[in-house]
């Protein structure tokens, strides 16, 4: 009986660390989301501009506008903006805290074009 009401204590303690992991995560994207979104909208790079970004529970979702006619396709951008994110060391330590990034790009009409989630393992892969 004992070692049930001990298994059953461990157990309510990991899921109480695993919610505030959760919610500081949470509260991580929120301020990074609302961060960007204070200096938003961005200059252009080439045909691309960031437009926004919110908070979706973890991941900060951060939207660029293309405008067309770049020499770089979306797809492209969107790797090149994913694997820099992967080596910024403001960024880095985010995905360490569960935190992770959802890069969307959309066309002039607000059509989804790519779409490039950027997180912990991810950019494991990318190192090897």
């Amino acid at each position: 009986m004992l070692k049930k009401i001990i298994a059953l204590g461990a157990l309510l303690i990991l899921a109480g660390c695993a919610s505030t992991q959760d919610d500081t995560a949470r509260a991580l994207a929120e301020s990074r989301a609302a961060s960007i979104n204070n200096k938003a909208p961005y200059n252009k790079v080439d045909q691309y501009q960031v437009m926004k970004a919110q908070s979706r529970d973890k991941t900060v979702e951060i939207t660029i506008l293309y405008g067309g006619g770049s020499k770089i396709a979306p797809s492209q951008a969107a790797k090149t903006a994913a694997s820099n994110y992967c080596n910024s060391k403001e960024i880095t330590p985010l995905f360490n805290e569960g935190v992770s990034y959802n890069i969307v790009i959309i066309d002039m009409r607000g059509r989804k074009m790519v779409e490039q989630l950027v997180y912990t393992d991810y950019c494991k892969k990318l190192a090897q």
